[in-house]
């Protein structure tokens, strides 16, 4: 583990109003709110000093930013975050699918579009009406573990009363957040593990030779840090349950 004098592991709690949706099997990344939150308050900020920001491209990796985290290096220059998915601690039942449909407001176009074709298909193309499912974890509280300064995480989550996809619809609204400190958790299993003992992170063989192999989800490509989709982040790893 590598990081700042004052990194130690600690436990975020967020009270949920009513579940949450996620799109990966495994819970949403703490690492990647994190990095979702200082990248929208950087970009704000050179927005209103007139500067522009350019836009990510796939074959260009984008630069780390400087998450208060430790880093665990043991996989060499596949390092990560030390930091865990969240885990649903009281989920009632298995994840249920709700739905979502939309349709293209075709008055609006013919007010917004200088021109149009004759007919604008409901059926196919970018127009099209969608009506798609979305994975909910009936869930009042999801927790994360994880190494560094406890005191700049709750800063940066403090601003955020909405986790997760569909936050429009009212999904992943969180009523308040809860930070504590562990003192007598070992450092590699704060950034390692849910609090069943599972693991609780996407993770390099390297990360794990020498210790006990947690229950995990398997084995596959996945993403190591964020942006967790880009493509010059994703690798062959152990993923979390």
């Amino acid at each position: 583990m590598s990081g700042r004098s004052g990194d130690r592991p600690f436990q975020v709690r967020a009270y949920l109003a009513a579940g949450l949706a996620h799109a990966t099997p495994w819970g949403i990344s703490l690492d990647g709110l994190l990095a979702a939150e200082m990248w929208a308050n950087q970009k704000a900020a050179a927005l209103d000093r007139g500067e522009e920001v350019g836009a990510m491209t796939p074959d260009v990796a984008p630069a780390d930013l400087d998450l208060p985290l430790a880093r665990c290096s043991l996989a060499g220059s596949d390092w990560h975050w030390c930091a865990t998915c969240s885990y649903p601690e009281d989920q009632n039942g298995d994840p249920v699918v709700r739905y979502w449909a939309s349709r293209t407001d075709h008055r609006g176009l013919e007010e917004l579009a200088t021109q149009l074709p004759a007919v604008v298909s409901d059926r196919q193309g970018r127009y099209r009406a969608r009506y798609m499912p979305v994975m909910i974890t009936n869930t009042r509280t999801v927790v994360w573990r994880g190494v560094g300064d406890q005191n700049a995480v709750a800063e940066l989550l403090a601003g955020l009363d909405v986790i997760g996809k569909k936050r429009g619809h009212g999904e992943g609204r969180v009523l308040r957040w809860e930070f504590t400190p562990l003192p007598d958790e070992d450092a590699w299993t704060a950034a390692h593990q849910h609090p069943d003992g599972s693991l609780g992170r996407t993770t390099p063989t390297r990360c794990l030779r020498g210790r006990p192999a947690p229950r995990s989800g398997g084995y596959g490509l996945a993403g190591l840090r964020p942006p967790y989709m880009h493509p010059t982040r994703l690798r062959e790893l152990h993923l979390p349950i």
